[in-house]
């Protein structure tokens, strides 16, 4: 096996079990992958020993893998670049549930890379200056059924993830994605292409993409240009179907944290920032632009947002003249809503019923009410991830477990554990984290045309190397171009 890392600005990494066949289909799609990026292909070492799994009879043939994988073996640690460390020495048995477990602490200050068949990624707080760490598995290149009918083996068996991560290196700055392939077939998609076993081609318009959380008031003109206006943008290049939106609302104007606080008081009176009706009219007229035509916005109804619905519920109109008018005005619109449901009072939330009473956005664009779903490719996108399971505060651990794959906000931090995805935020520390260490990323939950999701990260106003067409890749896309319409024909 290797223990050196070879030189590359791209590497592909994905683990295998031992004595375990890879699966056929991904390997050929991950190869057309290796050759379209120029890159190195890595995997990591996996093991599952145990005596009765199905096809590990004999355990002194325990430590073999598919003669495949061979050539590719890496049983090393070793840094991709100063920020990010890949430990290949470290094989983790493959029924653990929580793969990442202590697992940050090998690697320091640095993010991490772990071969593992479950795919998880976990944001470790760092000091406010610093990059967000990461650590994360890389998804396997073998097949399912090599697990015992233990609870465990079961359960690493529902787990199994075909898949592998991409990074691609810019000095010490790293772009890292995750590659989610359909068993069935072997295919997977990356950003714009999507990888088969016969070739390369362009991939479909993404279903969706769920965006950090907003806080329009105060996202980073950086993230602006990589996830909209850039010309190779994440909204133009993947061409979305549909813009998940949480916390839109940052409601700054009036957060009630700011209750008896003079100088923040006196800091917004100063900056002319004091009108709530402003303030989402603003953030309204963001979307509106932000959402090209063919794609539909949805707003999630969060925390920040229903603050506007606290607000009126709390606030005396007689003490604040800026906002006094639009109190009222609220008021009555909330108060026609108002009725006697079953389990109690029932009533509108404010945010979304101005803005649809005053017509302020586009056709294309939806609010969603706290509860109410959206679905997409069997993903529910209806939840920010403020409130959890039974009345408790939302977690990305206490939504992974409720019976259906989740993709939500709230936490700042990008994660993923089992079907939960967690996007970041597209802010930079906010005034209420007061510049401690923080696992805040700016980080967006991709889901392509086939369903599988992808968390993409911007650092430093990228989200990935720059993506020309070569002639060699145009030959590529020719010549899939070229077999599929010799079987259409055949057929």
């Amino acid at each position: 096996m290797m223990k050196r890392l070879p030189n590359s600005k791209v590497y592909i990494l994905t683990s295998a079990q031992n004595v375990t066949d890879v699966h056929a289909n991904f390997w050929k799609s991950l190869e057309f992958c290796r050759q379209f990026y120029s890159a190195v292909k890595l995997v990591l070492p996996g093991r599952y020993k145990n005596p009765t799994s199905q096809w590990t009879q004999e355990n002194d043939k325990n430590e073999d893998w598919d003669p495949q994988v061979k050539p590719f073996l890496f049983n090393g640690r070793a840094k991709i670049t100063d920020r990010l460390i890949v430990l290949g020495d470290a094989k983790i048995p493959w029924a653990t549930g929580a793969p990442l477990s202590r697992m940050d602490t090998l690697t320091k200050g640095m993010s991490g890379i772990v071969g593992h068949g479950n795919r998880a990624l976990r944001s470790i707080a760092t000091p406010a200056h610093k990059h967000p760490k990461i650590m994360l598995t890389t998804g396997a290149c073998t097949v399912k059924g090599n697990y015992t009918d233990t609870k465990n083996g079961i359960l690493g068996d529902f787990n199994h993830c075909l898949g592998a991560v991409i990074i691609e290196t810019d000095g010490e700055t790293f772009y890292i994605r995750e590659l989610n392939a359909d068993y069935a077939t072997g295919s997977f998609i990356d950003l714009d292409m999507e990888f088969t076993p016969n070739g390369v081609r362009l991939a479909n318009p993404a279903l969706s993409v769920s965006l950090g959380d907003a806080h329009q008031r105060f996202i980073l003109p950086e993230v602006v240009k990589a996830t909209f206006t850039n010309e190779s943008s994440i909204v133009n290049l993947l061409k979305p179907k549909h813009i998940i939106w949480h916390d839109l609302l940052d409601f700054h104007t009036r957060n009630h944290h700011h209750k008896d606080n003079w100088l923040s008081a006196f800091g917004k009176w100063e900056a002319g920032k004091e009108c709530i009706r402003t303030e989402i009219e603003e953030a309204v007229g963001f979307v509106n632009r932000m959402t090209p035509k063919g794609c539909q916005s949805v707003v999630v109804s969060s925390n920040h947002d229903q603050a506007l619905t606290r607000w009126l519920i709390e606030a005396d109109p007689r003490k604040d003249p800026v906002n006094a008018r639009f109190n009222h005005e609220l008021s009555l619109m909330v108060m026609d809503t108002t009725v006697m449901g079953r389990g109690g009072i029932k009533y509108d939330e404010a945010f979304p019923l101005y803005v649809e009473n005053k017509k302020l956005a586009k056709p294309n664009v939806r609010f969603l009410r706290q509860g109410q779903s959206f679905v997409l490719s069997n993903v529910e996108y209806g939840l920010h991830g403020h409130a959890g399971p039974n009345g408790a505060r939302g977690s990305t651990k206490n939504l992974s477990i409720i019976g259906t794959k989740v993709t939500k906000g709230h936490s700042h931090a990008a994660e993923i554990i089992d079907g939960c995805y967690s996007g970041g935020t597209c802010t930079g520390q906010l005034e209420y984290e007061g510049g401690n260490p923080s696992a805040h990323s700016n980080a967006h939950v991709v889901q392509y045309a086939n369903g599988k999701r992808t968390i993409i990260f911007i650092i430093n106003g990228r989200y990935c190397l720059p993506r020309r067409l070569t002639k060699r890749k145009q030959a590529m896309l020719l010549q899939y171009e070229k077999s599929s319409g010799a079987k259409k024909q055949a057929a």
